[in-house]
């Protein structure tokens, strides 16, 4: 199953792994589709918290330099 809608992205290592693992089982595409839903919306959210702590590191940088 390939993502077609994210084609500039790179898809995390341990979503390509996890995919790889599904062909080896034979897994059919709705499993795949329905775990490739969940690791993606982890992978999403894991990013969405790496950027919110950034901000808020920025902002405790820009206080402390005052």
């Amino acid at each position: 199953m390939k993502n077609e809608h994210e084609p500039n992205r790179r898809q995390h290592p341990a979503i390509r792994k996890c995919m790889k693992h599904l062909d080896i089982i034979g897994a059919n595409d709705k499993t795949r589709q329905i775990v490739y839903m969940y690791m993606k919306s982890m992978d999403e959210e894991i990013e969405r918290l790496k950027k919110q702590n950034l901000q808020v590191d920025q902002l405790i940088n820009s206080v402390d330099n005052r």
